[in-house]
């Protein structure tokens, strides 16, 4: 009996005394040798970088190359390449001067070769490309900014006011890669006022502070149009909206728990609004439906086109009187797939979809509205509300 309880006594000694041993960190793979560095280097500058192409030595257990680079601002930046390509991207740099990244190849068992130093002069940066071209203008009740972003980089853009205090704050921040932007800051009234913008990239290179090349912007006057002017025309080939507790006059109440309903099988779906006045437009707001407590589902719409016209339409609808003024398309800001609906995407959907008309637009009376298709893939459609901004003029 003793000699059992001994036996387990020293099996137990032996796993205390296993498990002390002391235990070393190293590569799991075996080392070949020290990597050679990487050879046959060619340049290619690029907007703010440059591609690096080079030949990877013929050693089996290359894992890959990295490049170590330092940015104006201090900051030292890697970039990573695995042995199936033979090239790596530099990127992060606001200015043309020479700069330098040095190349390590590097193995499986994570050692790295002597260094290789590649000069390059970086072209112009897509953020120094789209500074020069901000245009901060007068817009309805605020400013418009307007930019072009030729290589469609994601660059951070802020827009600034001034406030009661004449200080610039900080009003709005987007981060685009749009070819064409335009954003606009809005609820002022037509006075004189400071506005401004800032650009800045991954990388914390920032533009200096935008500002108008006249200075001071005046706002232009800016209202809701007066529903209470409007009524729905029912032209020959519009569509009718009473279908299903909807009403062709829900779309213009204001109350966005009302709605109007198209039949089956009426897509596209086109509705006529005379305004009640001569104005030039500035924008229109479409509300989607609440639908089973979410939005961008069933009947909401997703893509339309709005179309408009000065003098009173003929009864028959003609296509060949109106203008086409734009395309729209209801856009979810989250991106996520269909049935996924996020607060901010909520939120967006409360506050309505806003389409902007161009400045140049001149006034009309008469606004016609093509719901091309919807969220849910339906043959019927169910808008919420259309609101309408901009200036009354008679």
């Amino acid at each position: 009996m003793k000699s059992k309880y001994f036996i387990s006594a020293l099996a137990l000694l032996l796993v205390i005394l296993f498990s002390c041993e002391e235990k070393k960190l190293e590569p799991i793979t075996k080392s070949f040798g020290e990597p050679q560095p990487v050879s046959d280097i060619q340049v290619k500058p690029t907007s703010g970088g440059a591609i690096i192409s080079y030949k990877i030595p013929n050693m089996e257990d290359i894992l890959g190359v990295k490049g170590v680079y330092t940015l104006s601002s201090g900051k030292t930046y890697e970039a990573t390449s695995s042995f199936y390509e033979n090239k790596l991207e530099i990127l992060g740099f606001n200015d043309t001067l020479t700069h330098e990244v040095k190349l390590y190849t590097y193995n499986r068992a994570l050692e790295f070769s002597n260094p290789v130093s590649v000069s390059f002069n970086p072209l112009e940066s897509s953020l120094s490309k789209v500074t020069k071209t901000v245009k901060i203008i007068s817009d309805f009740g605020g400013a418009q900014f307007n930019w072009i972003n030729e290589d469609k980089a994601p660059l951070t853009f802020e827009f600034m006011a001034q406030d009661s205090l004449g200080q610039l704050k900080l009003m709005k921040i987007i981060t685009s890669e749009t070819e064409k932007g335009r954003q606009s800051l809005r609820g002022y009234p037509p006075e004189p006022r400071i506005f401004a913008a800032l650009v800045r990239d991954y990388w914390d290179n920032r533009s200096d502070t935008i500002y108008p090349a006249e200075g001071n912007i005046l706002p232009m006057y800016e209202e809701k149009l007066d529903k209470s002017k409007m009524t729905i025309m029912k032209l020959g080939n519009d569509q009718n909206f009473t279908n299903w507790e909807g009403m062709d006059s829900f779309l213009i109440d204001d109350d966005p728990e009302t709605f109007g309903h198209s039949p089956n099988s009426s897509l596209p779906a086109p509705f006529t609004i005379d305004l009640g006045c001569i104005a030039k437009i500035s924008r229109v707001v479409m509300f989607q439906r609440r639908f089973s407590d979410s939005y961008y589902n069933w009947g909401n719409p997703k893509e339309f086109a709005i179309y408009g016209r000065l003098e009173k339409p003929s009864p028959s609808g003609n296509w060949s009187e109106w203008t086409k003024i734009m395309d729209c398309e209801i856009i979810k800001p989250s991106g996520s797939p269909s049935g996924t609906v996020t607060d901010e995407d909520m939120a967006a959907a409360e506050d309505g979809h806003e389409f902007v008309f161009d400045l140049s637009q001149e006034p009309l009376r008469y606004l016609r509205i093509v719901i091309l298709n919807t969220w849910g893939g339906t043959t019927f459609t169910h808008p919420a509300e259309v609101d309408v901004y901009g200036q009354p003029i008679e």
